[in-house]
């Protein structure tokens, strides 16, 4: 008699049948646990006992009969468009995907600091060089100067002063001699050089060009297109258009750094013919089930690699995704077929239709498993975009970067509240230096002291005072509002009238959402980026970031005080 039939007998318990669906599911791993150092033994795994060998069978449902085939064949029916045009609000503009987006959204001007002016002299000397041209820097300087204070971008600081003053004399103005490249002037001003001959003069202008398309190929910048990056929403706010598909694709705020499908929603119809010029694609192939590390083998006999180890996952009851995940890792990852499907990077693809046939014959249609209106609560899926109501799923695969470098930032605004001088403050944490490194503009800042009196006591300030780089937000009505606010930009007295960094450079009145600014605070950051895209070009420019903060600040500003002064015998 079987042993849980005698336990039954001896507590008097009634045996209920095995629930072929039972509510709460659970697995079981089979895992050979030797008690010495032989493992001959285990390894054999032999098998005395045939009722526990059947106990083990039924433990791992292999009883459960589920007269299902397995598939043989496969056909996917689908259709695919390139993103054909990049967007910033209504305007629309052509777009490939031989540039990554990132930095299509991301790129600024670079600014024109005082090592951008030394490379640019460096490469235009070796340009006059190669070309055996009789012209030298000297003659640039001179038709090109470079001033201190108005040509070189960032802060003044006495090391840029000095290195400035180094490298005086072979050093132009860079900007303007690109500037003149562009529109044309470049052969006009070269009327300075005496002795000059059209032969000379045309290799001067070719050297000009090839020190244009030097910049252009070494920083991507802007090309007469709208920055994308919003203010005041501390965001970036864009769009991708797929024409042959008639979907539109917006990411409204992007906060820069990784940028990925699930940074896009689809928006209403471009208004075009679906499909109209991209016809379904139909591929078939033969249906391979998926292979990872740590997947349980099929077999009982054979050795698992115990390098990934799904046993030993540590889960709580109300760890909803790891459950998911170690439910299909250890249950049902045999169930899954890989179906090859091999697309362009930068398109937007619907899935048709699937069709599988099995070894009896049978073809089956598999549907999508978020279809049908009757079941919105549960419309989810892995891949799909939120806003995309087409019955045939929607995969868009970005052509964004899987990895980058970044460089140390060289302007950082921190945006933080405080509650005892009941505002907002952005704070200039770094900002470039004319060097083009990142500058602490509060170092040298002292608090002003409270000046002494001949008698001493006490004396009334109306208002406390912060360092430059701290600029203050206030909190304004929104338009046709009683009582929703934003948050804008003001100035204390005795702070100068412009920020000192490009991330607070914007035109008056200067409005931030207030809820961009929450208790954590917001960090902005400027930095150079550097990728390399899949047809191996590399590319670099200037980015931005708005990361979450590190919580609230205190400036010290108070109003309405009393300080105490000192008698000037007491100092």
């Amino acid at each position: 008699m079987p042993i849980a039939e005698r336990a039954a007998r001896v507590y008097n318990v009634r045996l209920a049948p095995r629930d072929t669906a039972p509510f709460i599911r659970g697995w079981n791993r089979l895992e050979g646990r030797p008690r010495s150092a032989d493992f001959a033994r285990s390894l054999r795994a032999q098998v005395r006992d045939p009722l526990w060998f059947l106990t083990r069978q039924w433990q791992y449902g292999e009883f459960e009969g589920e007269d299902a085939g397995s598939p043989i064949d496969a056909r996917l029916a689908y259709r695919t468009s390139a993103l054909d045009r990049y967007t910033i609000g209504e305007a629309g503009f052509p777009y490939d995907a031989a540039t990554p987006l990132e930095a299509r959204v991301e790129r600024e001007a670079v600014p024109f600091d005082l090592m951008l002016h030394m490379q640019a002299a460096r490469v235009f000397e070796r340009l006059l060089v190669d070309r055996e041209s009789v012209a030298r820097l000297s003659d640039y300087v001179r038709l090109f100067p470079l001033h201190y204070d108005t040509g070189v971008a960032g802060e003044p600081t006495a090391d840029s002063r000095a290195l400035f003053e180094a490298g005086r004399r072979f050093l132009f103005d860079a900007g303007e001699l690109l500037a003149a490249v562009r529109d044309g002037s470049h052969a006009a001003r070269l009327a300075g050089i005496s002795g000059l001959t059209p032969a000379e003069g045309a290799k001067l202008v070719d050297a000009g060009t090839a020190l244009l398309e030097w910049h252009t190929r070494s920083y991507a910048q802007p090309l007469g297109e709208p920055a994308a990056w919003r203010a005041d929403t501390l965001g970036y706010a864009f769009g991708c258009t797929a024409e042959g598909a008639d979907v539109r694709l917006a990411a409204s705020n992007h906060r820069g750094g990784e940028l990925d499908w699930y940074a896009f929603d689809v928006g209403p119809s471009t208004g075009g013919a679906p499909h109209a010029a991209t016809p379904a694609i139909t591929l078939s192939f033969l249906p391979a089930s998926i292979r990872f590390p740590g997947m349980p083998l099929p077999r009982y006999w054979e050795i698992e690699d115990g390098r990934t180890n799904f046993g030993s996952l540590d889960v709580n009851a109300n760890d909803v995704a790891r459950l998911l995940f170690a439910e299909f890792v250890l249950l049902f990852s045999n169930d899954w077929c890989l179906v090859p499907l091999e697309l362009a990077v930068g398109s937007f693809t619907r899935i048709e239709g699937l069709v599988v046939t099995d070894v009896f014959g049978d073809r089956t249609l598999v549907r999508a498993a978020d279809r049908g209106a009757d079941s919105e609560w549960q419309r989810w899926s892995m891949y799909r975009l939120n806003g995309d109501e087409s019955a045939s799923m929607g995969l868009l695969l970005a052509p964004a970067l899987t990895a980058r470098m970044e460089a140390t930032p060289i302007e950082e605004v921190h945006f933080l509240r405080d509650e005892m001088a009941n505002l907002v403050w952005a704070v200039e944490h770094r900002i470039a230096s004319k060097t083009g490194e990142p500058l602490d503009p509060s170092i040298g800042y002292e608090q002003p002291e409270v000046a002494a009196s001949a008698r001493g006591g006490a004396r009334y300030v109306l208002g406390g005072s912060v360092p430059p780089n701290w600029r203050p937000f206030i909190p304004a009505l929104l338009p046709d509002s009683a009582r929703s606010v934003r948050l804008q930009r003001a100035r204390l007295p005795g702070q100068p009238q412009q920020p000192l960094g490009v991330v607070l450079d914007v035109p008056a009145p200067y409005f931030v959402a207030e809820e961009e600014v929450p208790r954590a605070g917001r960090k902005v950051t400027r930095a150079f980026q550097r990728a390399r895209w899949i047809d191996g070009r590399t590319f670099l420019w200037i980015g931005r970031a708005a990361p979450f903060g590190r919580g609230e600040g205190s400036s010290g500003l108070a109003f309405d005080t009393v300080e105490e002064t000192r008698a000037a015998d007491q100092l």
